[in-house]
Order: structure tokens, then sequence, then C-alpha cells
């Protein structure tokens, strides 16, 4: 009879237990939720400030590390605050490819959203002073010890939203912009500005068509659907051609490498 009344009691105990302990368990998966969220932000936003040593190997590995932790260079928020405060360099959400690469794009190019950028691009925004002395950069970077100041104005670029820039392509410093939906060919030499969905092969670079007749682009331009987070748009409208009777294979020539 000790025996029964033992066991009797004892599943009230455990089940009091059990119901703290539920609880507890409970309370402890969203604590270690949200610890776990402010441990990954502190340990970005120290890689973020380590960045400003300005150590090349360090910088290379805090940029791949920043990318892996924050879901790849389409997502990385952290990546793009490093280009922007570090390099002056903004860059859109989506956006993926050589624009990540520190010295690729000067400094003030701005690069919106859903772009496809090849590595081994090269965005200039300023030329050697051909109207002083010497075009050496000693004479014009103050960073090498022999002037006081850079007096050299840099031109901002601003590259639109879903521009696909091949590889290897060059764009000159007096170009100032990009249009929406442009598209650049591997090679290419652009020496000015590119309208939107305009297609540009080259050098110089020479418009050769554009991608929708210019009823749907402006249809295009007025819809702004790169506003949008990836999650709100409907990916089926994206991954077939966009207007019927239109010839897949017409971007031969062109590349991302």
């Amino acid at each position: 009879m000790r025996l029964m009344c033992r066991t009797a009691i004892a599943p009230r105990k455990r089940t009091a237990f059990g119901r703290t302990l539920a609880r507890v368990e409970g309370g402890t998966h969203l604590v270690s939720t949200h610890r776990v969220g402010f441990v990954m932000s502190l340990i970005t936003n120290i890689l973020y400030r380590l960045y400003g040593l300005d150590r090349r190997t360090l910088c290379a590995f805090i940029r791949k590390q920043v990318t892996r932790r924050e879901g790849g260079e389409y997502y990385s928020r952290t990546l793009r605050r490093i280009l922007r405060d570090y390099h002056k360099v903004e860059i859109g959400l989506y956006t993926h490819g050589g624009c990540f690469v520190p010295g690729q794009m000067d400094k003030h190019t701005t690069s919106g959203r859903y772009c496809s950028v090849a590595r081994g691009v090269r965005a200039m925004n300023r030329n050697h002073p051909m109207h002083f002395k010497s075009t050496h950069a000693f004479f014009f970077k103050p960073r090498l010890g022999f002037c006081a100041e850079d007096r050299i104005a840099h031109t901002p670029l601003d590259v639109g939203n879903d521009v696909w820039i091949g590889a290897h392509a060059l764009i000159l410093p007096h170009v100032r912009k990009i249009g929406n939906g442009a598209v650049v060919a591997a090679g290419a030499v652009v020496n000015k500005d590119v309208p939107p969905y305009a297609v540009v092969v080259g050098n110089p670079a020479r418009v050769v068509r554009f991608r929708f007749p210019k009823d749907v682009i402006e249809q295009l331009l007025a819809s702004r659907w790169w506003e949008k987070p990836i999650e709100e748009l409907d990916v089926n409208e994206f991954t077939k051609p966009f207007l019927l009777g239109a010839v897949p294979g017409e971007e031969e020539g062109l590349s991302v490498g």
C-alpha cells in the first residue's frame, strides 16, 4: 500500500513539474532565438568596425564572412553597408556579382536592385588630369604622400535596376547613367549614357536594339516592379518570355562571365 501511495503521488509532482518545465522550455526557445539574433548582430557589427582597419587580407576575410552569414551577395545588408561606408559604392538589394569587388566600381557609383554585374567589369568615375603638368597619381592622390588634397572630382554614376553588365565591360568616366533594364555586352566600352532597356555592344558601345517595344518599356518603367521584395513578385511572370513571339537565343555575344 505504501508503494501504491507513493506511485499515486509521484505523477502529480511530475505533472506539475512538467507543466513548469514546458513553460520554461517555451520561454527558453524564445530567449534562445533572440539571443542567437543578438549574437549574430553583434558579430557582424564587430566585423563591420574591424573593416575600418583597412588591411587587405583582413578586409577580404570580413567580406567573405558577412556574405556567408547573411545569405550571400543577393541578401547581405552588412556587405552593402561596408561598400557604402568604406568604398562609397551603393548597391541595391538582390544585385550580385563583380560590383562587390572593391575597386571594380569607383566611388560614387550607385547600382539599383536586381542587377547582374559580371566579374571583371570596371566602372571608372574620373580620368587622370590631362590639364595638370603631369598625369601621374602622385600629384592627385593624397594617400600616396606627395599632395595635400585630391582635386580631381568623381563623376557620379547611376546604374539603374535590372541592369545586366557582361564580363569585362568598361564604363568610362563621363558616363552618368545606365538606364533601368539595360544590357551592356561583354567587353563593351561605354562612353555615353545608356537608355533604359537598350542593348549596347562594341567599342565604343552602340545601341543595337531595345529589349522591348517602346510602349512595353514605358509600362515596365511605370510599374517599378523592382521596388518590391522578391517575396511579393509573381515569379511565374519572370521565368518565361515576357512577350509572345519573343525569340530565345538573341543574347548571343552577351555574357555575365
